[in-house]
């Protein structure tokens, strides 16, 4: 039975690894935010996994085996029949003469040691060669294999051995449960030689596999003779499985049908969305179909429920920016900006925004497309180009609905961006977002789209940008030291940030069964934000470049991405080549502006 946060907290406060102000205050949060005693440990940086993984251990007084470290072999763990290992969370790590060694997370489960005896098969638990030999020379060999096994009541071969047992936290023997089984191509082709119901069976497959490996995106892409499927974890596609092209069309069928689209419409874009069940509750997944040479494309947006409960400092933002933005967002009137590329986390920070202004004595109305995340309490518009529901006129009725608080999915024309100022101007808060690379590109972006500049510096408040950055797997994290002359080589401008002159820690992730060996565990965000103050609101006016805005905001104290993303690089949340891969120094971005005197 898996263990509560109460009694998590008890077993780390008896080992005093943690104080009891720190599990005071992370229980609080952890139920504030809905999410595990454990996320908040970790976050915080009160626990890490090794030592979690080290105190249950001595909890269970069980050896603690890490399998990052000593990984079984694949024969070892297939010893034991699939369905047994992931009902009880365990895997084989050992076979030694008549003793196995088993790693489990829950070794108070009671009927574990009977299921282990009744499914290791005979035929699999042989005796390593050295050691048989060794025995044969003694004459033990035949004694030995004699008592290996013992017939039960049912005339099943039951072990009959020793077993021995070692602790592994649960998620590290899930995750290489997940590796060392069968993958998913194999599933696919086990499906179709069922000669069963192909579609729907490899579509579940698929959706469970995606979400236990964090997916936010699924990919199915038609090639001549076969169909790749891939998923996009903490932003970065991998390949999943191969479909034979035979069966796809089944495939597409199915999902049309599951999302509401038209099946006998092949060659246009189509969008839907599909609600799934999981043993969580229901995921919302957004679909997308489009037509291309070898068949029919599709993307799909899992939307996953937790993302509702995340808050700003959930999502990466200093206790800094928090505070500028909770100041805006409490504002009257006035318009909040999130900028950034597809896929930067703009509608999440936006989702949390809302979710601060959220209370029965407020309207909060929004216009999307699509809607992702549906607030409780929010009034949510889908624009609807056939209905000529678009952003524009969508929100030219909103105005008129007297409400509070507008969100307006993305500023994507001239028409939308006059009527958000005009909004934010009469009295109402508007929150947006907009494709800009950074806070400052979208100041010259609206005044492109013809908005007047008085206007503009009127009623911008904050503008944010972002970009997602990949954490660092708690599982496999570790530190390492480089001299600052090895730091200095980084980027250029370099020497600004390490202002050490002696060793400087760094980190890494080693790459384990948990992060799928990718060094990388989520995502978390980068931030700059740009305060519109009364100096900003001259150059606006001035209709000044993005630079000089840029810079004059960096005078006022504002951090650009990159500054904030290091912080978080210092800190051992993300790695330094990922800040680089994701954000540019603040010398590469400002060498176009003024040079000095």
């Amino acid at each position: 039975m898996a263990l509560q946060d109460k009694e998590i907290g008890e077993i780390l406060l008896g080992q005093s690894y943690i104080s009891e102000e720190e599990l005071g205050t992370s229980l609080k949060e952890a139920a504030t935010r809905n999410v595990d005693l454990l996320t908040v440990l970790m976050e915080k940086g009160f626990l890490t996994q090794s030592l979690y993984e080290n105190a249950l251990a001595e909890h269970y007084k069980l050896p603690f085996y890490d399998i990052n470290e000593n990984p079984p072999r694949p024969d070892l763990i297939t010893k034991l029949p699939e369905d047994i290992s992931r009902e009880y969370g365990v895997i084989v790590v050992g076979v030694n003469s008549n003793t196995i060694t088993v790693a489990t997370s829950d070794p108070g489960e009671p009927t574990l040691e009977e299921a282990i005896r009744l499914n290791f098969e005979q035929e699999e638990a042989v005796l390593p060669k050295a050691k048989e030999k060794e025995m044969k020379k003694d004459g033990e060999h035949k004694k030995q294999k004699k008592g290996f096994f013992s017939k039960n009541t049912n005339d099943r071969k039951e072990f009959a051995g020793n077993i021995e047992y070692v602790f592994t936290a649960k998620d590290t023997i899930e995750a290489a449960l997940r590796h060392y089984w069968k993958p998913l191509a194999t599933r696919f082709q086990q499906i179709i030689e069922k000669q069963r119901k192909v579609a729907p069976e490899i579509l579940g497959e698929i959706f469970d596999d995606a979400i236990e490996l964090r997916a936010s995106d699924i990919h199915f892409e038609p090639q001549e003779n076969v169909v790749i499927v891939r998923f996009r974890v903490d932003g970065v596609l991998h390949e999943a499985g191969r479909i034979p092209k035979q069966y796809y069309e089944g495939v597409v069928n199915r999902v049309k049908i599951e999302a509401n689209m038209r099946i006998d419409e092949h060659f246009a874009a189509q969008d839907g969305a599909i609600r799934h069940q999981t043993p969580a509750g229901p995921m919302d997944i957004r679909v997308n179909i489009v037509p291309v040479v070898d068949g029919e494309k599709i993307v799909m947006r899992l939307l996953a429920s937790y993302v509702r409960s995340l808050t700003l400092g959930d999502l990466g933002f200093t206790k800094e920016h928090q505070e500028i933005l909770t100041e805006a967002a409490n504002k009257p009137f006035g318009m909040v900006l999130t900028t950034g590329p597809t896929g930067s986390g703009k509608s999440t920070t936006l989702s949390a925004l809302i979710k601060m202004r959220n209370s029965p004595d407020i309207n909060i109305s929004t216009i999307e497309d699509p809607v992702e995340y549906k607030v409780r309490g929010v009034n949510h518009i889908q624009v609807n180009t056939e209905a000529d529901l678009t952003f524009a006129t969508g929100l030219r009725a909103l105005v008129r609905q007297d409400p509070d608080v507008i969100l307006v999915g993305e500023i994507r024309d001239g028409e939308t961006a006059d009527i958000a100022v005009n909004a934010a101007l009469t009295g109402h808060l508007l929150f947006s977002t907009l494709h800009a690379n950074t806070a400052a590109t979208a100041v010259p972006r609206l005044l492109d789209m013809g908005v007047e500049p008085f206007l503009l510096a009127s009623t911008l408040e904050v503008i944010i940008g972002q970009r997602l950055v990949r954490r660092i797997c708690p599982h496999c994290r570790y530190s390492y030291t480089v001299t600052a002359a090895e730091a200095h080589k980084f980027f250029k401008g370099a020497n600004k940030f390490f202002k050490s002159s002696g060793k400087i820690t760094l980190y890494k992730g080693k790459g384990c069964e948990a992060c799928g060996n990718t060094g990388f565990r989520g995502r978390v965000g980068i931030y700059e934000l740009l305060k519109v103050t009364p100096e900003i609101e001259e150059l606006i006016i001035a209709r000044a470049s993005s630079g000089d805005l840029s810079n004059l905001a960096r005078k006022q104290g504002m951090k650009v991405m990159f500054e904030d993303g290091f912080t978080k690089v210092l800190a051992g949340v993300t790695t330094i080549d990922e800040l680089k891969r994701m954000a540019a120094p603040p010398d590469v971005l400002f060498s176009h502006g003024k040079k000095k005197k």
